[in-house]
C-alpha cells in the first residue's frame, strides 16, 4: 500500500527502507553483472576467432545497455521503497519486482534449449562457451567493482536521507 508520496512515514518503515537500501542495490542483477565485468574482464580480438560480429564496440554496447537497464530498474525500485506505507508491502514490492526483473532472462533459456529455433541454440552454446581474459590492473582496478557498489550505495543513502530529513522537518520546506 502506497499514499503516493515520501512524507510521514512510520519509523518502522523508515527503518526498513534503510536496511532495505543494499539489497535493492545486490537485486539489480544487470546492474552488478556490469560492474562486476567492468572491473574484471577486459575484451579480447580473440573472440572475433569464434564469432566474427562480437566487435569491441558492441561489446562496450552491451555493457552500457545493461547497466541503463539496471539502472532505470534501481530507480524504479528505490521510488517504490521510499514512497510505501507498510513493511509488508515493502517486502511484496521487493518479491514482485525481483520476479520482474528475471523475466528478461527466460529468453536467453528458451533460446538456449532450442525453443527459439537451432541456430538460436548453437549461438547461445557459444555464448556459454566463450570466455574473456581477466583484468589485470592496479589496487583501483581489482577493487572497482566494489568502488562502483559503495559508489551506488552512498547515492541512494543521501536520497534516502533527504527524504527522511523532510520528512522529518516541521516546516516542510524540502517541499514534499
Amino acid at each position: 500500500r502506497s499514499a503516493g508520496g515520501f512524507d510521514e512515514k512510520d519509523p518502522t518503515v523508515r527503518a526498513t527502507q534503510f536496511f532495505l537500501i543494499p539489497v535493492a542495490i545486490a537485486m539489480q542483477e544487470d546492474l552488478i553483472h556490469v560492474y562486476t565485468r567492468v572491473a574484471n574482464i577486459r575484451y579480447s580480438e580473440e573472440v572475433r576467432e569464434v564469432c566474427p560480429a562480437a566487435t569491441e564496440w558492441k561489446f562496450a554496447l552491451s555493457f552500457l545497455l545493461r547497466f541503463v537497464d539496471g539502472l532505470y530498474s534501481l530507480i524504479i525500485n528505490f521510488v517504490l521503497l521510499l514512497i510505501t506505507d507498510e513493511v509488508l508491502s515493502l517486502f511484496l514490492n521487493f518479491a514482485a519486482l525481483g520476479f520482474l526483473q528475471s523475466i528478461d532472462d527466460v529468453a536467453f533459456h528458451l533460446a538456449a534449449q532450442g525453443y527459439l529455433g537451432d541456430r538460436m541454440e548453437d549461438n547461445c552454446a557459444i555464448v556459454k562457451k566463450l570466455s574473456l581474459p581477466r583484468r589485470v590492473g592496479d589496487c583501483f582496478t581489482n577493487a572497482l567493482d566494489s568502488v562502483l557498489f559503495l559508489a551506488t550505495y552512498a547515492v541512494m543513502l543521501a536520497i534516502y536521507f533527504y527524504v527522511t530529513i523532510a520528512d522529518s522537518s516541521s516546516d516542510n520546506k524540502f517541499g514534499f
